[in-house]
């Protein structure tokens, strides 16, 4: 009784839930002495910017302490860590960025990795999703604002129109009208059905032991038919998003509108296994507009002029000590948002079979914007109850790195390239010993089991 080409393909393996891997970045990092939580490694409080993830809190790990090395080591320092963070290796000299004599990394990011082994059965071993002003093209892009890489100089543009996603995504998937799958739901219960009733008729006719068997037999049958039902139910084509002209989209003060539309094909993405690896950026640290009073924080104006120079103390950028309050608060309140739409439009939503097999990782390439310095850059993981692969409800620390007395030294940090390998582990990429650069470390981030 062959029911494979009945079957959803993630449901076909005997049902278990496959891992899924969410990469959220944003540029900039944060203002790092308002991020950290206060207490100990298992008894920690979240600090402001962290708080609306505070339901998550038991299956959380919070890494303060992983240096960005790749950036630090090469020439492509500050900004330029968005080409280092995920691959793992220095951005080397080329002519990408003329002004810098900056090239594309030579090497694939850890998504593109992971997803070619995990992903390989879906329809989009990664899929990439992003806001204004990450891509490619433009006066100021290249690997100062693109962070994952399908191999050596091959950036990969996430895509920043959510009707082009969607597009891309649901093209023939059960349809555009929820009739369609719901008729397919009904066919494929129908099919588990028929082969049930078959196979009870014949039932009579067999020894009591063979009917034993045949028993727990229909009785899996019975279960798979749940699961499929589960699965097919959660599989349907959200609402078209609408049409966006291209000066919407590359609209600063739409970063909130566009964030939350992309969440939700992101979520349905995963929901019909069109993908296990989602990554998502939001923009770098010369793209933010004027959305927050819409979102209930004090507004802002251009983070360029405030935060972007919190730190510099130099003849033409010395912000006032007044000014310098303003951007650091500025920076909390966006991370705060950001916190919220991680929870509420992202990790909330998910069913809790597809969650409980999530790790969502967030971070920056940087660990304040006003220093540039890719030390000790800000790293949340949020890990499903039935993922499995670290010790969760952790807050660790490593190094005492300081953001404004010593913020460009190394204090006992550990290289971000220890976790990449972590990741792969972590997805089942066991056999991976080493991402991007081996001379800056090999092996995982053994703290985390």
């Amino acid at each position: 009784m062959a029911l494979a080409p009945f079957l959803p393909r993630s449901v076909e393996a005997a049902g278990e839930q496959p891992k899924r891997l969410i990469l959220i970045t944003n540029g900039q990092g944060t203002d790092m002495t308002t991020w950290r939580p206060s207490g100990t490694e298992t008894e920690f409080t979240l600090s402001a910017q962290l708080e609306p993830l505070a339901a998550y809190q038991d299956r959380m790990v919070i890494l303060d302490g992983v240096d960005n090395e790749a950036a630090i080591r090469g020439p492509g320092r500050g900004h330029f860590g968005q080409g280092t963070m995920w691959t793992g290796v220095e951005v080397p000299t080329g002519n990408v960025r003329p002004q810098e004599m900056l090239g594309w990394p030579t090497a694939a990011s850890v998504d593109a990795i992971i997803g070619a082994r995990v992903g390989k059965d879906t329809r989009f071993p990664a899929y990439y999703w992003g806001t204004w002003p990450i891509a490619t093209n433009g006066s100021n892009q290249g690997p100062n604002g693109i962070c994952h890489y399908r191999g050596s100089e091959d950036p990969i543009n996430p895509q920043l129109n959510p009707a082009s996603a969607f597009d891309t995504l649901f093209d023939g998937v059960m349809g555009t009208d929820p009739a369609i799958g719901a008729r397919l739901r009904h066919e494929r219960r129908s099919v588990i059905d028929l082969v049930h009733g078959e196979l009870t008729r014949v039932r009579t006719e067999m020894p009591s032991v063979d009917r034993e068997r045949l028993d727990a037999h229909l009785d899996s049958l019975r279960e798979l038919e749940d699961r499929i039902n589960q699965v097919t139910a959660e599989c349907e084509v959200p609402e078209h998003p609408g049409q966006f002209t291209e000066s919407e989209v590359r609209d600063f003060d739409q970063v909130h509108v566009f964030t939350r539309l992309q969440f939700e094909l992101m979520r349905h993405a995963l929901l019909c296994d069109l993908t296990r690896v989602a990554c998502f950026d939001w923009p770098h640290s010369e793209g933010y507009g004027n959305y927050m009073e819409e979102e209930g924080y004090r507004p802002f104006g251009s983070i360029h002029t405030l935060a972007h120079t919190m730190s510099y103390a130099t003849e033409d950028l010395n912000p006032s000590d007044e000014e310098r309050v303003i951007a650091r608060e500025d920076m909390a309140n966006l991370q705060q948002w950001r916190s919220k739409m991680l929870s509420t439009e992202l990790l909330d939503k998910l069913p809790p079979d597809i969650m409980d097999n999530t790790l969502l990782v967030w971070t920056s390439e940087m660990s304040e914007g006003g220093t540039h310095s890719n030390r000790n850059v800000p790293i949340v993981m949020v890990q499903g109850e039935q993922f499995g692969a670290f010790e969760a409800g952790r807050y660790l620390r490593y190094g005492e790195y300081d953001p404004i007395d010593n913020f460009s030294q190394h204090t006992g940090g550990v290289p971000m390239n220890q976790l990449l390998v972590s990741l792969c582990h972590a997805m089942g990429l066991d056999d991976i010993n080493e991402v991007g650069d081996a001379t800056i470390s090999t092996g995982p981030l053994a703290e985390l089991t």
